[in-house]
């Protein structure tokens, strides 16, 4: 009797062993939670490639709407930040001759001291001749005359030359260089890593097709961060967004997360 209670016993502990890890086998592995995810900004606007040459010709054209005074005084100022740059270079030259100088003073022998201080001496005042009388001045009269070229362009109502310059500056390296519009990084997921973020769905104001085409110049990395290929050329209009997040054992769609605007100009 003895003997087969014991085995009883042993039976008892080896369904509880087994099921104890079937059900292990149940649990759900790490966590997701996707309730408060977000960006900082959750829409960008995105200018179509063919669209981009054309802006820049329609911005170069406003060099042509300046007044003859205003034409003039930009070459003047043009011609003054090229001869900018030599004298700046010089003034670069004088201040190394300068720290030069001063080594030789400070590493000199007692016996030596007054001829390295009279090269000291030199130094310092041809740097701060150059600096203070001649690159100063200069420098003024070029932001000046820069103030002078805006102000007279805000009163018949058109860009300074500057900003327009930095805009087709940005437009042309975006063709060069292909670069792509880029989002930030998506915020307030919480969730055991590897999390894995994927495009689920586009949804276009101009229809599924829009929207297909506009996914095949879309890119989804680590953090939600969406790269739109420079070269898109999907028809203007809006395109929502949704993405999937995954890791082991979770799975979440952030619904119409994101939108971009697909524009011309």
């Amino acid at each position: 009797k003895k003997r087969e209670m014991m085995k009883i016993h042993l039976y008892i502990a080896m369904l509880w062993v087994i099921s104890l890890f079937a059900g292990c086998n149940d649990v759900t592995v790490g966590y997701l939670y996707t309730t408060e995810a977000s960006y900082s900004m959750d829409t960008l606007q995105v200018t179509r490639f063919s669209a981009l040459e054309d802006n820049i010709n329609e911005l170069e054209s406003v060099f042509e709407k300046y007044t003859p005074e205003i034409q003039n005084l930009l070459a003047e100022t043009d011609q003054l930040e090229k001869e900018f740059v030599s004298l700046s270079s010089k003034r670069d030259e004088l201040y190394e001759a300068y720290k030069r100088a001063r080594t030789a003073w400070l590493n000199a022998p007692a016996s030596d001291k007054e001829y390295y201080q009279e090269l000291l001496n030199k130094a310092t005042e041809e740097y701060t001749y150059w600096k203070d009388e001649v690159v100063a001045p200069a420098e003024r009269k070029i932001r000046s005359q820069k103030n002078t070229i805006s102000s007279m362009c805000g009163n018949i109502g058109l860009a300074d030359p500057y900003t327009l310059r930095e805009q087709i500056s940005q437009l042309q390296e975006q063709i060069d260089k292909n670069i792509p519009w880029t989002t930030a990084q998506i915020e307030q997921v919480l969730g055991t890593e590897p999390l894995h973020y994927s495009l689920y769905r586009v949804k276009s104001s101009n229809g599924q097709e829009a929207a297909d085409d506009f996914a095949k110049y879309m890119t989804v990395i680590g953090g939600g961060r969406m790269y739109v290929d420079a070269k898109v050329d999907s028809p203007v209009g809006y395109y929502t967004v949704s993405l999937k997040i995954e890791n082991e054992g979770h799975t979440a769609i952030l619904e119409d997360i994101f939108t971009f605007e697909v524009r011309d100009n």
